[in-house]
């Protein structure tokens, strides 16, 4: 089926089998381009190496240690045993499709592990937590299994940058790469950015007030010179230390978010009152 998660898992077999930047996007434009519009959205988010969209505060806090312990129990293997397959891989999602047991027939498709997901980031304790895991490991192929763990730690290990995931939504879809990067850029979330792209509708890309959005960042130039040939009127000022943050104010609701789009509102309790005010 189109939206199975070994499909998925195979396309990311695939994408790490070669370094030439253009053939991984091909693939990814490739893959993207065959599946349904939401199918096609949650994969893009999961092929950025995140299980939610980066302006969901949702995590799953299930921590390195404890997916570490679920592998071993489940594999039957002794500690020895994982900590050689571990020196191997040097990543969990390799150790977890070596030691796993077989299974012949995929079950997992690729909504159903979003909504996977998002039950673990719901269930409350690290017991419940664990359950949902383990169930979820225990359904899974040892080639699914290697990318379910991959995702949930964050970091897929395929050479694979969500920049690249961009530039293959725009070659899938046909739309120019700068509109892609404005529209995921607006939105934090590069599903939606993919389902607006696939109807030739990034221009309705808004800021959601109350949704954090990317940051511009700084550039290194070659010299001062060029710096200034970029402005017909330049100014310089010093350069205080600090962070660099976004505020959101809505109907007197204030949230301020970091440069990664975490919200830090708590961390600045002084700043609300005094934000509060401000026209929208």
């Amino acid at each position: 089926m189109s939206d199975s998660f070994q499909r998925f898992a195979r396309t990311c077999e695939q994408i790490a089998g070669t370094t030439k930047k253009l053939q991984k996007t091909a693939i990814v434009s490739d893959f993207l381009k065959s599946l349904t519009s939401d199918v096609a959205a949650i994969s893009a988010i999961f092929l950025s190496g995140r299980p939610f969209p980066v302006w969901e505060e949702t995590t799953l806090q299930i921590g390195g240690r404890s997916l570490w312990q679920l592998v071993a129990d489940l594999s039957g293997r002794n500690e020895t045993e994982i900590d050689a397959a571990y020196r191997r891989y040097g990543d969990l999602g390799g150790v977890a499709q070596e030691v796993l047991p077989q299974r012949d027939t995929p079950e997992l498709d690729v909504l159903d592990l979003e909504q996977a997901f998002r039950k673990i980031a719901a269930a409350r304790g690290p017991s419940a937590k664990a359950a949902l895991v383990r169930d979820l490991l225990t359904r899974a192929t040892p080639l699914e299994a290697k990318y379910v763990v991959k995702i949930m730690t964050g970091d897929l290990r395929i050479g694979l940058k969500e920049s690249l995931v961009e530039e293959a939504i725009a070659k899938a879809y046909g739309g120019p790469i700068a509109d892609v990067q404005r529209g995921n850029m607006l939105l934090g979330d590069i599903g939606e950015t993919l389902k607006l792209a696939s109807e030739h509708q990034l221009g309705r890309a808004k800021i959601r007030l109350l949704h954090p959005i990317g940051f511009m960042l700084a550039s290194p130039l070659e010299s001062a010179d060029e710096g200034l040939t970029y402005f017909a009127d330049a100014a310089v000022e010093d350069k205080y230390d600090g962070i660099r943050a976004q505020a959101h104010i809505s109907q007197g609701e204030v949230r301020i978010f970091s440069r990664t789009r975490d919200d830090i509102t708590e961390s600045f309790p002084e700043l609300p009152a005094a934000l509060s005010s401000l026209k929208e």
